[in-house]
Parts: structure tokens; C-alpha cells; sequence
């Protein structure tokens, strides 16, 4: 048997994401939009500093590089189906980020296979940044506005998908 390896500090901040998910989604469908609302701002600051304190204490691995984008898009994709459940948002809107998502994946695998490594971008940052706010401000019933957020984080997504798909093209990485 392989010798096993205490899970670090930063991989437990981004598992604590995924053990907050369903809990999350209760509180949300049942209004209960003050724990929604710290439930939210939990996830996203245990986002915020896993990273952080993986560079910080030289711990940054493979499997935090994989688990951090995973629990991410489990995260949001299961709070935004939530809220379709609600009739806060369309499922439209819900197909249109995990279409991006599956792409901007399906790109980045194909290039990192060919040893083009494309680290997020900007404009994918600021896409999770809107994304967050709407999911916040969705959880604590502000509706019109989070659904504002969400279609502008739509629009940067597209916007940073489109810089990925050229990377892609430019590096001819499907030959």
C-alpha cells in the first residue's frame, strides 16, 4: 500500500466548499436567506484562501490544481440549479454557463495534453467575481439584481471563453 499523505491545510478549505454545497441548497430552498447569505460568503473566502494558502506554505499540488476547479463548478452549477428550482432563474441561463464551462475545460485539457499550459485569464477571474456576487445576492433574495450580475458574468465568459478558443486556434494544439 502507497504511503498516504495528510490532506493539506488548502485542500480541506476547498473540500469544505463541497460539504457546504448541500447545505447551501437547503437554505435556499427553504428561504432561509440570512444562513444562505453566510453560507455564500463562507464558500467564497474558503475560495479565496485555499490558494492563497497553498502558495503561502509551498503546498501547491496536482490534486488541489484539479480538486479547485472541480468543487468550484460543482458548487455553482448545484446552487444554480437551486435556484431554478426556485423560479429565481431560467435553466437557460444555467445551460449557458455549463456550456462555456464544459468548453473552456474541453480546451484547456486538449492543451494541456500538448504541453500548452493556459493559466485563467483575467476576464475569467472577473466572470467568477460577478458570478459570486449574483449567487450571493440571489441566496439572500435580492433577485433582480443577482439575475443582472449573473447575465454580465455570462457576457465576460463568453467574452474570456472566446480568448481561450483563440489560444487554442493559434496553438494548433488539435494537429
Amino acid at each position: 500500500m502507497k504511503n498516504l499523505q495528510p490532506v493539506s491545510f488548502a485542500n480541506l478549505l476547498t473540500i469544505s466548499r463541497l460539504i457546504i454545497t448541500p447545505f447551501l441548497i437547503y437554505t435556499i430552498l427553504h428561504d432561509y436567506y440570512v444562513v444562505s447569505g453566510i453560507l455564500v460568503v463562507v464558500a467564497v473566502l474558503s475560495d479565496w484562501l485555499d490558494g492563497i494558502i497553498a502558495r503561502k506554505t509551498n503546498d501547491v499540488t496536482k490534486h488541489g490544481e484539479l480538486l479547485d476547479p472541480a468543487v468550484d463548478k460543482i458548487f455553482t452549477i448545484s446552487v444554480l440549479v437551486a435556484f431554478v428550482e426556485k423560479h429565481l432563474i431560467s435553466t437557460f441561463i444555467v445551460f449557458l454557463i455549463i456550456l462555456r464551462e464544459m468548453m473552456v475545460t474541453w480546451f484547456r485539457s486538449v492543451m494541456v495534453n500538448r504541453g500548452v499550459v493556459v493559466p485563467a485569464s483575467f476576464y475569467g477571474k472577473v466572470k467568477t467575481t460577478l458570478q459570486l456576487i449574483a449567487i450571493f445576492l440571489l441566496s439572500i433574495n435580492v433577485t433582480d439584481l443577482g439575475v443582472v450580475f449573473l447575465w454580465l458574468s455570462i457576457i465576460v465568459a463568453y467574452y474570456s471563453g472566446i480568448d481561450y478558443l483563440k489560444i487554442f486556434i493559434k496553438k494548433k494544439v488539435w494537429e
